[in-house]
């Protein structure tokens, strides 16, 4: 789910979505542009949920992958995890697989990097948090709303790039 206070923002800069301007040029506002909407009661939300079957030794790796996750979001959103903001990811494991790296990975780990199962895993997630926000983007419809500015909610597809 993405209902982020910030604008949803694509490697190159560009706003795939975000918060509407009330005029055609600049199509969107930036964090510093919304004073006006940051002092209401309106809140914001973006909720990620990770999951693998990787088997995780300790509620430390579910914690740290979560926490890398994250990145996922702030390469993404901006800005993101403000105080007024429930942004957060969420990570499970079925704990099917327990063997899961290379020969040359498994040397790695035991000598010098013993959390690199962890970071491997964290680091696809914040990839996979990323590019869940750019496809709720490009996914979403728009939809009536009464609270919403003018009446409703769009999607980026009513904001072409």
């Amino acid at each position: 789910m993405v209902n982020a206070l910030g604008n949803v923002t694509l490697p190159n800069g560009t706003i795939l979505a975000g918060n509407r301007h009330d005029e055609d040029d600049p199509k969107f506002r930036n964090f510093d542009t919304q004073m006006e909407f940051l002092t209401g009661k309106s809140s914001n939300t973006t909720i990620s949920i990770v999951g693998t079957n990787a088997k995780l030794s300790s509620h430390t790796d579910y914690e740290r992958i979560a926490h890398i996750a994250s990145h996922g979001q702030v390469r993404a959103i901006y800005p993101v995890h403000s105080s007024v903001d429930g942004d957060t990811v969420f990570v499970f494991s079925t704990e099917e697989v327990d063997d899961y790296l290379t020969l040359l990975g498994k040397s790695i780990q035991k000598h010098g990097w013993p959390e690199l199962n962890v970071d491997v895993i964290a680091q696809a997630a914040a990839k996979a948090v990323q590019q869940s926000i750019y496809d709720a983007c490009e996914q979403a419809e728009s939809i009536e709303f009464k609270g919403g500015y003018k009446g409703i909610i769009p999607c980026s597809k009513d904001y072409p790039l």
